[in-house]
């Protein structure tokens, strides 16, 4: 019986089981095959994440240092053993049962290409000991069918090395862009330093981790004697900075960006296995929406490079090796449903070819005046109303180190006295700040976090108007939740992943966040829709743009970057221009003069979605009529002091006491005609500029230590006692 048991297992161990082994006889004409296809929010094809091909290349073309990196990083014994390593399967062994846990495996160069090599007969994931039992045998059997260089030849032009790049001379073009007789001993070593896990350890968004991994590399190569000390010492040095890589075939299909971005999530998850199927994966993209915003953005940015909107200097390109992006001008649109936070369009830049750094997520740009409505919704949330008077005049702030800053308007003039809601459409910078010092520096840094802002926002004046950082994928997250009333949504590019039979391998829910209050969501809608009809978004009009929308122009300081971000009922996206490296676009540029129209005329294209339903959000507004020179309600058939009525909209349970004022005799009547006759007209709309200096020097010093009054330059408007 324990003989016919031997037998039976000895039978087993040759034939590898039932099934029989893999035959490598024909391994030198392997390709990898099968692309995974991808269909638009429709379920219509529009890409595929086809790996880049392979290109095979014979060993004695390569220099001594790459098989001696991949050697030392993978299978330090690999010329001694008969394809099983059983010296460190059985320390693998020993560590793992003493951590509780897997932590090393133990496979050798051969199992791992037995393994890459016939993935459905030994799948990767799958952790049995029949698995197991075909890897060795296959391995034993590769090695008696081919010499050890041979085998180092097959594995280098067959290993996976991340981002759909098969072999060795694949991944050197995606990430050094040259051929792989061209690398370094450092740059060898940092590709096999990055096999066990090259979504986690790419370069590019690892980039200390795969230099750690790189460096352990180089030191086990020193101790093998394939470098020598001073050759050691030199790659240690080498920076592990990878090529702004060329484009995969993904470049000429219909936004790039969002193919790449989708491939590096399913990476994560599948890894190399993402490429043996032709798996269909269903995403979010809306197709006509994206080549809209593909083709907008292009023409703006040429009409800039152009000189339509006057003289563009394009500058120098840095010299830092490509590390600060593209040197040319460069733009960003971004849009996703507010509701179920699926990303509609997404273009990461001008041209995926020439630069694959992704700006939708990875560009933090100051904000600026995009960052208004977020002061506006922390006041609202604190009692003030759109109707209160706040200064607008010069005035200087003092630090306790004696440092002062003066805050000043984009044209340098000031209004005198306006309404929170005219500072807003108008972003007027002054009222800003005084408004955020009257609510408190934190609760605005506060309601900013909650509505999606990733901050940190300091608790400094200056924080009010935008200096502070985002994605644009942040702002239009943080957009998004005032389109859908408060709830903020998280972004999603993949709904499902099937296989050609339709079976579901993984499926992403929708989700959202509470953010801020619905009733001041909504009224900030009301103050933002005035930024679009009459304020600095005027450019969406002008664009052709004609359905309901809101939103808000930003412009940083010198025009570094050029925002608008903004929302209709079924959309919210950001429009973004700027350079990588942060410089002036144009003298005089702003958000609403070169953003705003490339955000209407996207939608002016079609897409808008659902403005015939109106805004979906709850909280409701009433309109009753205001005193212009205090902001104060007016009861019924009263006038203001001066003789004025206003309408205003207020958040319904919170408006303001009604008052009727004295009004003044004929001959105070006829003096305020005279003076406002002859008192100078309000000065012209103007942008936003955060560090804009007033031209004019004077006014008042104010600290925060002063009370809300004081900031505001104006009494407050006093509220109905609530129950």
């Amino acid at each position: 019986m324990l003989f016919a048991g031997l037998v039976a297992a000895s039978l087993l161990w040759v034939t590898c089981g039932l099934q029989g082994c893999p035959d490598p006889a024909g391994l030198g004409a392997y390709q990898p095959g099968g692309a995974p296809v991808l269909l638009d929010r429709h379920g219509e094809p529009f890409a595929d994440l086809h790996p880049l091909e392979t290109r095979t290349i014979a060993l004695e073309a390569l220099p001594a240092h790459i098989p001696a990196a991949f050697i030392a990083a993978e299978d330090r014994r690999f010329r001694s053993h008969g394809g099983v390593d059983w010296r460190r399967v059985l320390g693998a062994a020993v560590r793992n049962v003493t951590a509780r846990e897997v932590r090393e495996g133990g496979s050798t160069l051969t199992m791992q290409l037995a393994r890459t090599l016939f993935p459905e007969e030994i799948p990767g994931a799958e952790r049995t000991f029949r698995r197991k039992l075909l890897e060795v045998r296959t391995a034993h059997r590769i090695e008696r069918h081919f010499t050890k260089d041979e085998i180092l030849e097959l594995y280098l032009n067959h290993v996976y090395m991340g981002a759909g790049a098969y072999g060795i001379e694949a991944g050197s073009r995606y990430y050094f862009d040259r051929p792989a007789a061209e690398l370094t001993p450092a740059e060898a070593a940092l590709l096999a330093a990055i096999l066990p896990a090259p979504a986690l350890l790419h370069p590019r968004r690892s980039p200390q981790a795969a230099t750690t991994r790189r460096d352990r590399v180089l030191a086990e190569m020193a101790r093998e004697g394939t470098l020598t000390q001073a050759e050691h010492l030199a790659a240690i040095a080498e920076s592990a900075m990878v090529a702004d890589a060329p484009a995969t075939r993904a470049a000429t299909t219909l936004a790039p960006y969002f193919v790449e971005a989708v491939r590096a999530r399913l990476e994560e998850l599948f890894g190399e296995a993402l490429y043996r199927d032709r798996l269909r994966i269903h995403t979010t993209l809306d197709v006509e929406l994206q080549q809209g915003a593909e083709l907008e953005l292009a023409r703006q940015l040429e009409r800039i490079e152009a000189g339509a909107f006057g003289a563009f200097d394009p500058g120098t390109p840095p010299d830092d090796g490509g590390a600060a992006g593209s040197p040319h001008l460069q733009g960003v649109v971004v849009f996703l449903d507010p509701v179920s936070g699926d990303i509609r369009a997404y273009v990461g830049g001008r041209d995926f070819s020439s630069s694959r750094y992704d700006r939708v997520t990875r560009a933090r740009r100051q904000m600026g005046s995009a960052f208004k409505p977020f002061v506006y919704a922390a006041a609202l949330e604190r009692g003030f109303v759109p109707s209160q008077p706040i200064a607008d005049a010069p005035f200087h702030l003092t630090a306790t180190d004696g440092t002062e800053w003066a805050p000043g308007n984009y044209d340098g003039s000031f209004a005198g006295t306006v309404t929170l809601r005219r500072a807003l459409v108008e972003s007027l910078n002054v009222p800003t700040v005084r408004l955020a010092m009257a609510t408190g520096l934190e609760a605005v840094a506060e309601t900013a976090a909650r509505a999606g802002i990733p901050g940190p926002i300091p608790a400094l004046p200056a924080a009010a108007l935008g200096t502070s950082e985002a994605t644009p994928l942040e702002l239009a997250g943080a957009y998004a939740g005032l389109a859908a009333g408060g709830m903020r949504p998280l972004p999603r590019t993949i709904v499902r992943v099937e296989t050609v039979e339709g079976e579901v391998i993984r499926e992403w829910e929708t989700a959202q966040e509470e953010g801020l209050d619905p009733a001041v969501t909504r009224l900030v809608t009301d103050l933002l829709e005035g930024v679009i009809r009459e304020g600095t978004g005027r450019g969406v009009r002008s664009a052709g743009y004609t359905g309901l929308a809101a939103g808000k122009t930003g412009t940083t300081q010198n025009a570094h970057d050029l925002w608008f971000a903004g929302y209709t009922p079924g959309l919210a996206g950001v429009v973004w221009i700027g350079f990588d490296r942060p410089r002036p676009v144009l003298r005089g540029a702003t958000g609403g003069g070169l953003a705003a129209p490339v955000w209407g005329a996207i939608l002016a294209r079609g897409g808008g979605g659902a403005e015939e339903e109106g805004w979906p959000m709850p909280g409701a507004l009433v309109d009753r009529t205001v005193d212009p020179s205090t902001g104060q309600v007016l009861g019924e058939g009263c006038d203001g002091a001066d003789g004025e009525r206003a309408m205003e909209r207020f958040l319904a349970g919170a408006v303001p006491a009604s008052v009727c004022p004295e009004q003044p005799g004929v001959r105070d009547r006829v003096g305020g005609f005279f003076r406002r006759l002859f008192g100078g007209s309000d000065p012209e709309e103007g942008e936003e500029d955060p560090e804009g200096i007033p031209g004019s020097g004077g006014g008042e010093s104010l600290s925060t230590g002063l009370d809300v009054e004081s900031l505001l330059g104006h009494p407050r408007v006093r509220l109905r006692d609530q129950d």
